[in-house]
């Protein structure tokens, strides 16, 4: 029976430097998340199909569009912390524009600014404390 020891090694090497991308494109969905306003006033999700498929949008533009910079710009050889960042910042901006977009829609059906206003810094103060 061969020894299966150095491969499993491997993996579990790759795995570990893909967690902070991971990671990081959690943390930015959940930003972004708050952005379309997903998130009320009192730090709570309400999980419908909605927020999922948000959240899988925000995740998969993340892991995807930030490799893709990654590669086209040639920064694999950067720490897996700063590729982690690069997602980060591919997640919070991909679900801003994701956010934008919803609350345009509200505009356009007779929401007021303030109200969209109000409810984005009433999620952010419910997150980051007072």
């Amino acid at each position: 029976m061969p020894n299966n020891t150095p491969f499993i090694d491997v993996i579990i090497l790759k795995l570990l430097a893909f967690l902070p991308k991971v990671f990081a494109a959690v943390i930015g969905a959940v930003f972004g998340l708050m952005l379309s306003g997903d998130i009320g006033k009192d730090g709570k999700i309400q999980v419908n199909i909605s927020v999922i498929v948000k959240f899988t949008i925000a995740v998969t533009i993340s892991l995807f569009g930030g490799q893709a910079h990654i590669e086209i710009y040639g920064w694999q050889d950067y720490s897996p912390m700063t590729q982690g960042a690069i997602m980060l910042m591919w997640a919070v901006f991909g679900m801003l524009a994701i956010g934008i977009v919803y609350q345009a829609v509200a505009l356009m059906q007779g929401k007021p600014a303030s109200a969209i206003i109000k409810e984005v810094k009433d999620a952010a103060f419910a997150i980051f404390g007072k």
